[in-house]
C-alpha cells in the first residue's frame, strides 16, 4: 500500500517538473522570438509627358499698293501738274442724276474728242456718287452714274473725291467708295485747278 502511494507520488512530482519545465521553454521562445517584417518597396513607372505643338501659318507678307503713300484708292495715283496742262477741271458737287450725267459725260468727251486730260472733282453732295452700297438708277444713257465714273477713269480721266465731304456729307469711309477715286488732298486739287490752261466748269444744284 505504501509503495503504490509512493509510486503515485513520484508521477505527480515528476508531471509538475515535465509541465514547468514545457511553461519555461515556452517562455523562453517568446521572449527571444524575432519578427521580420517584409517591405516591398514600388517605384512608379516614369511617366512622360508630351505638350503637343501647335504650327501656325505664316503671316502673309505685307503688301504695298502704289499710290496709297499719296492719299489714293484702288492704286490709283493723281497727276501731275504738267500732265495736266491745258486739261479741263470739272467741279461736280450734286448727286442728282441728270447735272452729274451731263459733268461726267461732257468730261469724257472732251478727252475723246481733243485728247486734253480732265479731272472730275466731287464734292458737296457729289461725294455721294462715290457710295459703292446704295442703289444706283439707271441713267436714260443706259449706264448708272457710277458706271459712267467708271468709264470716265477708264478712259484715263482722273476723280478726287473731298475727304471732307465723304465723311459730313455722304458719311463713307474709304472702304466704302468707288475703286480708283483719289482722295482729294488739298495740293491735288490745287494741282490739277490750278495747272496751266485749265479750263474750269463747275455742276452744282439739287
Amino acid at each position: 500500500m505504501r509503495t503504490t502511494k509512493r509510486r503515485q507520488l513520484l508521477l505527480l512530482v515528476t508531471a509538475a517538473a515535465l509541465a514547468a519545465s514545457a511553461l519555461t521553454a515556452c517562455s523562453s521562445d517568446e521572449g527571444t522570438g524575432e519578427t521580420t517584417a517584409t517591405t516591398t518597396t514600388t517605384t512608379p513607372a516614369e511617366t512622360t509627358i508630351t505638350t503637343p505643338t501647335t504650327t501656325h501659318p505664316p503671316a502673309p507678307a505685307s503688301t504695298t499698293t502704289a499710290g496709297s503713300d499719296s492719299g489714293s484708292t484702288g492704286g490709283a495715283t493723281p497727276p501731275s501738274p504738267e500732265d495736266l496742262k491745258g486739261g479741263l477741271f470739272v467741279n461736280l458737287s450734286t448727286d442728282d442724276m441728270d447735272t452729274a450725267a451731263m459733268a461726267i459725260g461732257f468730261a469724257t468727251k472732251v478727252m475723246a474728242n481733243t485728247g486734253k486730260p480732265a479731272t472730275i472733282f466731287l464734292n458737296v453732295y457729289g461725294a455721294r456718287l462715290a457710295d459703292i452700297n446704295i442703289p444706283q438708277n439707271v441713267h436714260v444713257s443706259g449706264n448708272t452714274l457710277q458706271e459712267m465714273l467708271g468709264m470716265f477713269m477708264d478712259a484715263g480721266g482722273t476723280v478726287l473725291l473731298c475727304p471732307v465731304c465723304m465723311k459730313n456729307v455722304a458719311g463713307l469711309n474709304e472702304d466704302e467708295i468707288l475703286p480708283g477715286l483719289i482722295m482729294g488732298k488739298p495740293e491735288y486739287v490745287y494741282a490739277a485747278m490750278f495747272a496751266e490752261d485749265v479750263t474750269v466748269l463747275s455742276y452744282g444744284g439739287r
